[in-house]
């Protein structure tokens, strides 16, 4: 008797290819040959060859400009060079302002220092006077209490007084 195979369910699908990268050039390049490079292709020289010497001759040729275009490129270069000493004349200029404001910076901080010292300074100056004024007002209190209970005093030896010199001038009452 011959035995059943089993077939696992992941194979049992459609086909799968995968979605990893295939890491195929599918750019396509062009080249534009001149009769004579096409001649030499058909010929069973290789492509290779046909441009690296296409390329070697192009960099081999002197490059030639018309005199005018060389007085406009020397015109160009003198005003771009003109250009060039204003922006370093500016770039001096602007160096000279930032070291003046810098000064002027260094200056502010320290007289904000100095301030700020002479303001510590007067806080506590404020806080000894503050201190002050709270024991000359516990003593004014203190002698204004002073000064109530003799004038209590006072008034009770008057009134004693004034019986004394009643008694004293009108006799036992």
């Amino acid at each position: 008797m011959s035995a059943l195979t089993k077939v696992s369910p992941y194979r049992q699908g459609a086909v799968r290819f995968g979605n990893r990268p295939h890491g195929i050039d599918t750019t396509v390049k062009t080249y534009q040959l001149t009769p004579e490079q096409l001649e030499r292709l058909r010929a069973g020289e290789k492509l290779e060859d046909i441009l690296r010497e296409a390329k070697e001759v192009e960099q081999q040729k002197p490059k030639v400009i018309a005199y005018t275009k060389y007085e406009e490129v020397m015109a160009e270069r003198d005003g771009l060079k003109k250009q060039l000493a204003e922006k370093e004349e500016e770039c001096e200029l602007l160096k000279q302002e930032v070291e003046h404001y810098r000064g002027l910076f260094e200056a502010a901080m320290a007289n904000k220092e100095q301030l700020h010292k002479e303001n510590l300074i007067l806080e506590n100056q404020i806080q000894r006077l503050k201190e002050a004024n709270d024991e000359l007002k516990t003593q004014n209190e203190r002698y204004f209490a002073d000064l109530m209970r003799l004038e209590q005093e006072v008034k009770g030896l008057r009134i004693y007084a004034l019986q004394k010199l009643h008694i004293d001038v009108y006799g036992v009452s």
